[in-house]
């Protein structure tokens, strides 16, 4: 348990001062000026293509496949991709777990991951497996089991693996986490948290928009509002 805290705290620290793919993360898998990161992207709805956007926007980065089984969304992403003067990326999605043959990939040092959250911990622990640095977005985990699976993994393989909520970075939180290191608290035993705000916009819209404009969901719905 105390090799365990010790990688939670190791952990927390590192993460709070780095991204998911600037040069000093990738360790000796990157040279810089030699050879670019080659990235997948595990999804390519509306918050993977806020990501692929970025990604673009590096000159040290190739985006090499993406990954979704919505053909309207593969088709935003590969255009986006070859407006940025990239070749066209490998394309995965013919089923729910194509995703694994993506990962087999040897031309993919680093996955994103922005797919619906119920499948987050199962294709990080897939990514990491196949030895890819990780960035994992919300929520990592829907269960504490799943919460070890990502430290069990990570342990087991070594792989990396960065948590990509922005509010677990912020300064406040990284303040009430040191006092808990600190023990300022005593043993802790028991937690009640909430992120309370109105979803009706986002789990409802009218199949055009990712936000309102109507009252469709499920099938007739798009992002969020489609599996949410």
């Amino acid at each position: 348990m105390n090799h365990r805290r010790n990688f939670i705290k190791k952990t927390a620290i590192t993460s709070a001062g780095i991204a998911i793919l600037p040069n000093i993360s990738l360790g000796n898998s990157y040279k810089k000026n030699i050879e670019k990161v080659k990235v997948a992207v595990l999804g390519v709805g509306l918050r993977g293509t806020n990501h692929l956007n970025n990604l673009l926007k590096r000159d040290d980065v190739l985006i090499t496949a993406i990954c979704d089984i919505d053909p309207a969304r593969i088709t935003i992403a590969q255009e986006k991709i070859e407006k940025a003067g990239q070749k066209k990326a490998k394309v995965f999605g013919k089923n729910d777990m194509d995703y694994k043959n993506m990962l087999a990939l040897k031309d993919v040092d680093a996955v994103v991951i922005s797919t619906p959250w119920l499948w987050h911990t199962r294709m990080a622990v897939d990514s990491m497996k196949a030895g890819k640095y990780t960035g994992l977005e919300v929520s990592a985990a829907n269960t504490l089991e799943e919460c070890w699976d990502l430290v069990n993994t990570h342990e087991e393989t070594g792989s990396h693996l960065m948590i990509l909520e922005n509010v677990n970075y912020r300064q406040d939180v990284l303040a009430v986490l040191n006092m808990v290191k600190q023990n300022l608290f005593g043993e802790l035993s028991h937690f009640r948290c909430g992120y309370q705000h109105d979803l009706r916009a986002v789990k409802f819209n009218d199949g055009k928009q990712a936000y309102g404009g109507g009252v469709e969901f499920g099938e007739k719905g798009t992002s969020e509002a489609r599996w949410r």
